[in-house]
């Protein structure tokens, strides 16, 4: 196996594996409010979850470069590589604001149903950041 087949299948992997746990916090919060639960009970899930997100989308960061790298920095001068890069701190600040969110209701300075939604907002707002990133790699249209 070369480096370029072993750096894209990295990259792939942590994706698919790491990445796609976003896509379960938005769904666990607007679960957790419909049914009414206190954000006591959605934090032993979701804790784990934003932590291993975080850690997964820093990989896809690094193996992303790593990418770039093997292709002797071909990506890294077009545009759409640009925007992906872009969309990773996009993805990594939506999983902040959620973490605080989950944070200030678990501290009572801020309301279940209200930190429930800016969760679920947030989660959905780096998971469409993570959508638009793929579609990018996959297009590559500018």
């Amino acid at each position: 196996m070369n480096w370029v087949i072993f750096t894209l299948s990295l990259h792939v992997l942590i994706a698919v594996l790491g990445i796609g746990m976003i896509g379960a916090l938005p769904i666990a919060a607007r679960s957790a409010r419909l049914a009414s639960l206190a954000p006591d009970a959605l934090a032993v899930s979701v804790r784990p979850l934003l932590l291993a997100a975080r850690i997964s989308l820093f990989l896809a960061f690094a193996s992303g470069a790593a990418v770039d790298f093997a292709f002797d920095g071909a990506f890294h001068r077009t545009s759409w590589f640009r925007l992906a890069g872009l969309l990773v701190v996009a993805t990594a600040l939506g999983l902040g604001r959620a973490s605080v969110a989950l944070k200030r209701a678990l501290s009572g300075r801020l309301g279940a149903p209200v930190a429930l939604r800016r969760i679920e907002f947030w989660g959905f707002t780096s998971a469409l950041a993570v959508a638009c990133i793929v579609v990018l790699m996959e297009w590559k249209p500018f």
